[in-house]
């Protein structure tokens, strides 16, 4: 008798260990930061990449954690009733309800997830072997438990597979509006961080500089006069117009303007001017910010003519104005 106790103790105890693994797990799991684990395995964490697969199916994987928790802890207080019947008889019940509550709860529940909770990385790298290899091991039952799931909330009327996930950009604004830090310094971080995830939203037509404030040169003057007009402006890319303001025939360069002069050991006569003028680029102005930032990259260029859907001049977009957009005034 006094064995058989021994060895039932000691299975409850064992059981309510599991429990606790159980529910540690989960909450580590779910706690961990994805951008930490994503970083490590992009470093060559196998541990990591481990995590990140098991993430993906998260059914999958919280499934079979509750699948095994509530097994262990169905399966101890079982045990601890049969045996605490066997001492105490019928009110033997009562005493296993209130002993196995108070155990599961401290010790298989709010203590392993309250560690869990502040070493959700650490704990999540540690277990990610055996919990690939549980979650692999249980995969047929969650499977089928999370199709009888769907089909009775189908049959109230409730379709999970169509429930909206929320926007990725919602998320991270809320992240933005968390960060903390020095006061000053961290409201200047968020602006910053806002107006990245704002670029998409803002037309180059709301930071452009408008046609009234462009310095443009009239192509018809003479080489000199030009060239006195470029020394003078403090801007090294110059529009070029003809017979037209709305008519622009080039972008001309101050450096390639330089070079000619150069060349021609300061005769301004000799000067051709077409190998100083860049083609312009011509952009319309509903593209957002986005789109023109990448259009920059991709053209390897920083200056660009606004133009309305009629083709009429609008004004200009360098790529220090959208910078400016996320970083603030950039005083030259």
């Amino acid at each position: 008798m006094a064995i058989s106790l021994f060895f039932a103790g000691l299975a409850i105890i064992c059981l309510l260990l599991l429990s606790a693994f159980f529910s540690g797990a989960e909450t580590a799991l779910t706690a961990a930061s994805a951008v930490r684990l994503h970083n490590k395995e992009k470093q060559g964490d196998r541990r990591a990449a481990i995590i990140n697969k098991v993430r993906r199916k998260k059914d999958r994987m919280i499934g079979a954690l509750l699948l095994g928790n509530n097994l262990v802890n169905i399966l101890a207080s079982a045990l601890a009733t049969s045996v605490l019947i066997k001492i105490f008889g019928d009110a033997g019940v009562v005493y296993a309800t209130l002993m196995m509550t108070l155990l599961v709860l401290i010790f298989a529940e709010v203590l392993p997830k309250t560690y869990a909770l502040h070493h959700a990385e650490g704990m999540s790298l540690r277990i990610a072997p055996i919990i690939a290899l549980v979650v692999f091991i249980l995969a047929p039952i969650t499977e089928t438990i999370t199709y009888i799931v769907r089909f009775v909330l189908k049959l109230f009327g409730v379709d999970i597979s169509k429930v909206a996930k929320g926007s990725h950009l919602e998320l991270l604004r809320g992240v933005i509006d968390m960060h903390d830090g020095p006061a000053q310094e961290t409201q200047e971080q968020r602006a910053m961080l806002r107006s990245i995830l704002d670029l998409g939203d803002v037309d180059i037509e709301e930071i452009m500089i408008h046609r009234k404030n462009m310095t443009m040169i009239n192509a018809n003057l003479n080489v000199r006069d030009i060239v006195q007009q470029v020394l003078d402006s403090p801007y090294t890319r110059l529009p070029l117009w003809k017979n037209d303001q709305d008519n622009i025939v080039g972008i001309l360069h101050a450096k390639l303007l330089l070079r000619e002069l150069n060349k021609c050991d300061g005769k301004m006569e000799d000067i051709d001017l077409q190998e100083a003028v860049l083609n312009p680029w011509f952009v319309p102005e509903t593209t957002n910010l986005y789109e023109q930032l990448q259009a920059f990259r991709e053209r390897k260029e920083h200056f660009a003519i606004v133009v309305d859907e009629y083709g009429a001049l609008m004004g200009i977009v360098t790529l220090e104005d959208i910078l400016e957009e996320i970083v603030g005034q950039i005083d030259d």
